[in-house]
């Protein structure tokens, strides 16, 4: 038998679906938001992602690779745009407090454009285990460190009030994601729907316009 004949072994992507792989991770992250990790089932992600179930075992080999594996595409993801991303941050010429509003604006755009995911991702950092440990190490502390030396310039200068800048940074995503989260309520408490954009800009002037001496990110 011609070896490109050779009978498929278990697991083995049928037809050459080399794309099964791509859609096994976004089904992930739809499931892993919604349901957590214990909620979430291989076989509705297998579902969602039109694979085999047996597929997530040969591309991943078992739910909580599955679950790594989602986070090591985030943290791609997140890698490819981290040198645009720190050239804005510092862009020379440019005041440190509009600096500070476009990178708090970006951490928001971030957190909105996958904001359930972003909240079950601060939820297992909270915990401890290895998942904990796996979201600090490839996506928290990675993103910190961007930010890093801009949140300390704002602090020297009076532009957020002195603290840690670790705390400052947890506390401001933190905020943020919370800010997202209840869209809906503040809508029906203010009387007004608002655009992701519109809620952005009333977040950051909430952040900075509290004059040199503004409030930290913590408060």
């Amino acid at each position: 038998m011609p070896a490109n004949d050779a009978p498929r072994s278990p697991g083995r992507p049928r037809g050459g679906d080399s794309a099964c792989r791509g859609r096994l991770l976004e089904a992930a992250m739809e499931a892993f938001a919604r349901s957590g990790y214990d909620g979430a089932s291989l076989r509705v992600i297998a579902l969602a992602a039109d694979c085999d179930v047996s597929m997530v075992a040969h591309y991943f080999g078992s739910k909580s690779e599955l679950w790594r594996a989602m986070v090591d595409e985030l943290a791609q993801r997140h890698q490819a745009d981290r040198g645009e991303i720190a050239r804005s941050l510092a862009e020379p010429g440019v005041a440190v407090e509009a600096r500070v509003r476009r990178g708090a604006g970006l951490l928001f755009d971030r957190i909105a454009l996958q904001a359930p995911l972003a909240r079950l991702l601060m939820r297992e950092a909270a915990e401890t285990g290895e998942r904990a440990d796996y979201v600090l190490t490839q996506l928290m502390q990675p993103n910190l460190e961007l930010y890093r030396p801009l949140w300390e310039e704002a602090m020297d200068a009076g532009i957020l009030g002195r603290s840690d800048v670790v705390v400052a940074y947890t506390a401001l995503v933190g905020a943020i994601a919370s800010v997202i989260s209840m869209r809906v309520s503040i809508a029906r408490l203010s009387g007004r729907e608002m655009e992701l954009a519109t809620l952005r800009d009333e977040f950051l002037d909430v952040l900075l316009r509290h004059g040199p001496q503004g409030a930290s990110p913590a408060r």
